[in-house]
């Protein structure tokens, strides 16, 4: 927080008595997702857009892999109710990406979190799945430390967002997106 001092000509309207004042000026927060929060509500206001970014397009792009997110999903052990929601939460991601695909803010956002996603389901969720460790122990661990973190930092960078509004449904999502886009194995497949 910055601060600044108003002369005592501002002051008098306020307090008649005062003889200095400290106004507080919030800078929103000083992180990279903060930063884009703001700045994806001014370019939706100015009506900004342009081409996807490039490092966007890494997880944007089907790699190479024939089973899509429902097969993998079945391979990895978890219901048929459960790969219908897990449909239903990728398509509800999709359409909010779509919605937002062409501001560049909310494609930095998107890359931080892809970012975020692979990297935590590489750390801590491969070793489970090498393990064959049972889905509801894997489940609970993707909300522990995929989920939770990526939501807690939405939350604390996002906080006056009034455009994206992710859920944990739509973090969910973003992780059955990538599955689908061979980012993502819910099985150690040898030729995958």
């Amino acid at each position: 927080m910055a601060d600044r001092e108003v002369s005592i000509n501002q002051v008098g309207s306020y307090n008649p008595n005062a003889t200095n004042s400290t106004t507080n000026i919030y800078n929103g927060g000083a992180t990279r997702m903060g930063a884009y929060f703001r700045q994806l509500h001014q370019e939706i206001q100015d009506r900004t857009t342009r081409k996807i970014i490039d490092d966007l397009l890494f997880y944007t792009t089907k790699l190479d892999g024939t089973k899509g997110m429902e097969e993998k999903l079945h391979d990895g052990g978890f219901s048929d109710g459960f790969i219908r929601a897990a449909l239903r939460k990728k398509q509800q991601y999709a359409k909010k990406a779509m919605q937002f695909d062409c501001y560049p803010s909310a494609q930095e956002i998107n890359l931080l979190i892809f970012a975020d996603i692979i990297n935590a389901f590489s750390v801590y969720i491969e070793p489970m799945i090498d393990r064959e460790e049972p889905v509801d122990a894997v489940m609970e661990k993707i909300h522990e430390k995929v989920v939770a973190p990526i939501m807690t930092k939405i939350n604390e960078n996002g906080a006056e967002d009034q455009d994206l509004r992710y859920t944990t449904d739509h973090i969910y999502g973003m992780i059955y997106y990538l599955t689908g886009m061979c980012h993502l194995n819910w099985k150690n497949y040898d030729n995958v």
